[in-house]
């Protein structure tokens, strides 16, 4: 009977872990990114519906995580004052990058310095 006990204990434990890892609010996976400076830099399972740095920046990134993620060249993930030109002239630009995709760099292209993961992607 102890023995029974212990098992029950231990499956329930089990089914508790797996109940939490379901409702994570993070994205799973790794974003991994190369800055101008040519270092490799590897984040693990950034929260959802947050606005993340990119320290050093971004020349290319890939996307390993379970959710889409949309970059910024500015450090606040927002597109411009005004939220429409994103031709880089009035504050920055934007890039949507899917889940197991990656974006190069392209010569004359600002670093990316911050990401935006976008919830209900996965």
């Amino acid at each position: 009977m102890i023995c029974c006990r212990h098992v029950g204990r231990r499956a329930g434990a089990v089914v508790l872990l797996l109940a939490a890892a379901g409702c994570s609010d993070s994205a799973m996976g790794q974003l991994v990114y190369t800055t101008p400076a040519k270092r490799e830099v590897t984040l693990q399972s950034p929260a959802v519906e947050a606005c993340h740095r990119l320290p050093g920046g971004a020349h290319s990134v890939v996307n390993y995580t379970l959710y889409d993620i949309r970059l910024y060249t500015n450090a606040h993930c927002v597109l411009t004052p005004a939220g429409q030109d994103q031709s880089g002239q009035i504050g920055g630009e934007s890039f949507y990058l899917a889940t197991q995709a990656s974006v190069a760099y392209t010569p004359g292209q600002p670093p990316w310095l911050s990401y935006y993961v976008i919830p209900g992607t996965s």
